[in-house]
């Protein structure tokens, strides 16, 4: 009988990379994930289908190796996945110039991102308490986790909306995901982020060469 939960299993090693197994659903979620951003770049409505089998995927592989808050995160990412489809089969191809929040609102964005940093992680820390069943193990890297998931969701939301602000939280989350990844090794998923990393700092210059060109609409 076929078994798809076996797929979704970090011990299905597909094979090994520098000692490292590597499962197939971390191979799965890595390569949809490195496709989707490949689309996005390319204004490929595809990028979001792509999107909702990575969540898909990292939403398995997040919960067996402790990292809830980004297990969480993936629910988030799957809902803007088809939200995202949904928009954009409708698109009607209106340009929206790229803003900055103004200092005012960074300030905010800043107080936001570390009162939502401490209630997850807080929340998390209690899962095994309340779900004991569910959460055998406490999660780790709690409130690191705990950031990513909050300002991801974040610069998410700013990136959608064309703020200049979000590819600059984007490197700092990637960052400390490269470093999270690392030390959980699952070397793929790490190397994954090393290219988002990439992409964030090129989406920094370019939205930030862009906005100079165009007259400062600045909120705040």
């Amino acid at each position: 009988m076929f078994d798809l939960s076996l797929y979704f299993s970090i011990k299905f090693v597909v094979f090994t990379f520098f000692g490292n197994p590597i499962s197939f659903v971390e191979l799965l979620g890595t390569s949809t994930g490195l496709l989707c951003v490949y689309l996005a770049s390319r204004n490929h409505i595809l990028t979001w289908p792509f999107g909702i089998l990575t969540s898909i995927c990292f939403f398995f592989l997040f919960f067996q190796i402790q990292l809830y808050s980004d297990m969480f995160l993936q629910i988030y990412f799957f809902g803007s996945s088809v939200y995202g489809w949904i928009v954009w089969r409708k698109r009607t191809g209106a340009y929206i110039k790229i803003q900055s929040l103004g200092r005012s609102k960074n300030l905010v964005l800043v107080f936001v991102i570390f009162f939502g940093t401490y209630i997850l992680g807080a929340i998390t820390s209690r899962l095994p308490i309340w779900l004991p069943n569910i959460f055998t193990r406490p999660p780790e890297f709690l409130y690191w986790d705990a950031f990513t998931t909050v300002a991801s969701i974040i610069a998410n939301f700013l990136l959608a909306q064309r703020k200049l602000e979000s590819w600059f939280l984007w490197v700092f989350v990637d960052v400390v995901c490269i470093t999270i990844y690392s030390l959980k090794e699952i070397p793929f998923v790490t190397l994954e982020y090393i290219v988002f990393l990439l992409i964030a700092f090129y989406g920094c210059y370019h939205w930030y060469q862009e906005y100079k060109l165009n007259p400062p609409s600045i909120e705040g």
